[in-house]
């Protein structure tokens, strides 16, 4: 399943947002390396591959010049700087060593240092790690919401301690406020999760994604008509296709679980003509509707997307849907998947 993400998560190591919609994704490489303490999945590393040079030296020559990660191409491409001397970087730097006690002299084997760590922590701007991790405690929560995790509890608790990471680094800004809003979200406590995402929108009021969350908290304390209202706002600031579902998603769910029948259909039947690739759309569509020409194509796609779906997933993965909304949902759903 192709999964699409929107521009929130394009960022690099650097001093700016300012990033091209075109640009990729940090790769899971460089998630892992800053999840893991840092410097965890570095410390495993042999160094025996290009690959994993490139990663160290990327990553130090990024941190150390506080340059964009996408701007870090310079470094890589300029044929005078051979592998050699970029393992000669990192080893003045204090990044890596030399290994002792190799029994085959034909090759140079090289560890991190012991203050590999320290080195490496102090020359990052505090200011913008604290956004980066907030950026990839927002790839865990959409993680849990594609069904694509083995132990959701797990990913929550790893999304809580990023968010709150980040936030203690970077508490003036709204991204890292967010994070730490959509954390208390994923983990069932809307008081908070309105309190940071009011954070995030009072930072920065065209952030449509802090006034969804905003929203959603809204209507799970039970402030339905203003949650809805707020909806209503971030569709407005929302200029993507995928923004807009995730909104259109929630207030399918409002109407829904409102009884609002008319309502729910007309949203059901959007969500899956903006994203026919996500379960989602099928899951709303399939919880509307009792009968119809398209339940079984819609059904048949949700059991392409998950194989093994069942109705109950809902309550681990959809951990932000109150008991009693998951049982409507459910209960609904078992018309068509038993």
């Amino acid at each position: 399943m192709t999964v699409q993400k929107d521009n929130i998560y394009e960022f690099g190591f650097g001093r700016s947002d300012d990033v091209s919609k075109n640009t990729n994704l940090l790769d899971e490489a460089v998630f892992s390396f800053l999840y893991g303490g840092l410097f965890r999945v570095l410390k495993s590393l042999s160094l025996s591959s290009i690959l994993d040079l490139e990663i160290v030296f990327r990553l130090y020559v990024n941190f150390f010049k506080g340059l964009s990660f996408y701007d870090i191409q310079y470094f890589t491409q300029s044929p005078e700087r051979t592998l050699w001397r970029r393992l000669k970087y990192l080893e003045e730097n204090g990044v890596i060593r030399k290994s002792k006690n190799q029994k085959d002299k034909r090759t140079i084997r090289f560890l991190l240092s012991k203050n590999s760590y320290e080195t490496l922590s102090n020359s990052i701007p505090k200011e913008d790690l604290a956004i980066t991790i907030s950026k990839i405690a927002m790839s865990y929560a959409d993680k849990l919401w594609m069904f694509n995790v083995r132990d959701p509890n797990k990913v929550r608790k790893t999304l809580l301690n990023l968010a709150r990471s980040s936030v203690s680094l970077n508490e003036s800004n709204y991204l890292c406020q967010f994070a730490f809003g959509l954390s208390y979200y994923y983990g069932g406590n809307f008081d908070l999760s309105l309190n940071h995402s009011y954070n995030s929108i009072k930072l920065n009021k065209k952030f449509a994604h802090g006034r969804r969350l905003f929203g959603s908290s809204l209507y799970q304390i039970g402030d339905k008509k203003r949650a809805t209202k707020e909806m209503e706002k971030a569709l407005e600031l929302y200029e993507d296709t995928y923004g807009q579902w995730r909104t259109f998603f929630e207030l399918w769910r409002f109407s829904f679980l409102d009884e609002d029948g008319n309502n729910a259909k007309k949203y059901a039947e959007k969500l899956v003509k903006l994203q026919p690739e996500y379960p989602q759309s099928y899951i709303g569509y399939l919880t509307t509707f009792e009968k119809g020409s398209n339940i079984k194509s819609m059904k048949a796609k949700l059991m392409e997307l998950i194989p093994n779906f069942s109705p109950a997933m809902i309550r681990n993965f959809h951990s932000w849907i109150r008991e009693d909304q998951a049982d409507k949902i459910i209960n609904s759903l078992r018309k068509h998947i038993t």
